[in-house]
């Protein structure tokens, strides 16, 4: 793996991660254009590791504050983090039960598909309508299921989790805010069940420096252009994007 290839991953990585147009089916994608066989479990748990600091940074305050109720006690801070992991539960339920089944579809030829799905989704999010509902347990486990769906390459997880949040009338503030928390436990979770997978540490330390950087700073650029994308209501435009490129990569025979 090479310094270019690295931040080209990187950059990836931290552009498709929030943005509702799958990370992961995009990584899939970028590795069979670059001609790249295996870009190595370290390098994934490196990008992974970089998308979750920019939401550490880009939400530092609200972490903190967070925190800061959990250890006072504070009804409404231990409400909003149990229904985090309430909501994350799924996701780690299926992918310690079916983890290689799973990695099993991460194909070029599988991505397309999803990414059309992705696209549908994201569409009829154009018709959806704001009610200002609240976050409860049982729309928490609604959008952790939601997130499930998204350990396919090519299915979006910020696409399925905000979607479902905005046709359940969630606030859209308060939906971008509560999908980038949720993704803090799965991206941790994906860094460690990746690395107990790598047998030897590779000598290519600047390379994956690099790809850290750039997945950080792609990431922590995209969050705050998405959160103002969801407040004008323009989500379901990505749904466009989504299905040109699954077309096209259909068209072409993409890893046929």
């Amino acid at each position: 793996m090479d310094s270019i290839n690295s931040i080209l991953l990187g950059i990836i990585q931290g552009l498709t991660e929030f943005l509702p147009i799958s990370s992961s089916g995009h990584l899939v994608l970028g590795q069979h254009f670059l001609s790249i066989e295996n870009s190595g479990i370290l390098l994934e748990v490196v990008l992974h590791l970089g998308t979750l600091l920019s939401i550490l940074l880009y939400y530092r305050h609200d972490i903190f504050d967070l925190l800061q109720g959990i250890f006072k006690r504070d009804a409404d801070s231990l409400h909003y983090s149990f229904m985090v992991v309430v909501a994350t539960i799924p996701a780690v339920v299926v992918g310690l039960l079916f983890k290689s089944q799973l990695e099993s579809l991460f194909l070029p030829q599988f991505v397309p598909y999803m990414l059309l799905i992705t696209g549908v989704v994201l569409l009829t999010t154009k018709y959806a309508t704001e009610t200002q509902l609240t976050m409860t347990y049982k729309i928490a486990i609604l959008i952790g299921c939601a997130q499930v769906f998204a350990m396919l390459p090519g299915i979006s997880r910020s696409g399925m989790t905000i979607s479902l949040a905005l046709f359940l009338g969630i606030h859209q503030k308060d939906v971008a805010k509560f999908s980038f928390f949720m993704a803090i436990p799965v991206l941790l979770g994906a860094g460690i069940l990746q690395l107990k997978d790598v047998s030897e540490i590779p000598l290519q330390v600047w390379p994956l420096f690099l790809g850290f950087l750039s997945a950080f700073i792609s990431g922590f650029i995209v969050i705050k252009w998405l959160i103002k994308i969801i407040s004008k209501q323009h989500f379901w435009k990505f749904s466009i994007y989504c299905i040109f490129v699954g077309l096209i990569c259909i068209f072409v025979g993409v890893g046929s």
